[in-house]
């Protein structure tokens, strides 16, 4: 069982915004940062947060969208309006919110503790770029979208990297999969992991196009990344 409310953390700009925040009842030492999907923190991720928990990590979901107007967390109807709330996303402020989430997680822990982030969607490509920018020790991406426009900045990118795609993701094409793959393909410190026949959204149990056996197989992987944090 994990202990669950919401907290409030500072940003750079010394304005304040909200996490859920999950904490286990044994602790292993370890933060995690879960970066969730356009409809922000809303009951699927946060129960993604909860089974992170159970698993002994201390676990923020911070509010994505806090700047353009906070506490926005949407149900699966409102797609159109999810969306736009993505495109507008301030993308360097999201990520230096996750910087500003690690260190919250680290005065919890002890400074030393090490801290990953795992990000699904929107979130999946904030992940990434958090991993480049922020003092973090691990990166997961589900399905992270247009990354093709940071194609520059991905050589960077030294951390332990796990990235998931579906094969078939309309939002993360192939095109885009096979040039995020050309430049992290040789990284040691890198595994791009496709998964054939899913689409977007693969491992958002309860809701299309979710596929239980492609969500266990990158669960498992993601496990053995996160177990190096502990």
């Amino acid at each position: 069982m994990s202990n669950a409310t919401f907290v409030q953390l500072s940003a750079h700009t010394g304005e304040n915004f909200e996490a859920y925040l999950s904490t286990p009842a044994r602790a292993n030492g370890a933060g995690l940062v879960i970066l969730p999907e356009v409809y922000n923190v809303n009951h699927w991720v946060r129960a993604v947060a909860d089974s992170y928990a159970a698993d002994g990590f201390t676990v923020l979901v911070p509010d994505l969208f806090w700047r353009q107007q906070p506490g926005v967390y949407l149900d699966y109807d409102e797609p159109d309006r999810a969306r736009a709330q993505g495109e507008e996303v301030d993308v360097d402020g999201v990520v230096s919110d996750v910087g500003q989430a690690a260190a919250y997680l680290r005065a919890q822990l002890g400074d030393q503790a090490k801290v990953g982030v795992i990000g699904f969607c929107l979130g999946g490509r904030l992940a990434v770029l958090a991993g480049i920018r922020e003092r973090l020790d691990a990166v997961i991406g589900y399905y992270a979208v247009k990354l093709d426009q940071h194609l520059a900045e991905l050589p960077e990118l030294e951390k332990p990297t796990l990235l998931h795609f579906g094969e078939t993701d309309p939002w993360v094409p192939q095109q885009t999969q096979e040039s995020v793959g050309a430049i992290l393909a040789d990284r040691a410190n890198v595994d791009l992991q496709i998964y054939p026949g899913t689409g977007h959204g693969f491992a958002r149990n309860g809701y299309p196009p979710y596929n239980a056996d492609a969500t266990a197989v990158a669960r498992q992987r993601s496990n053995a990344l996160l177990a190096t944090l502990t």
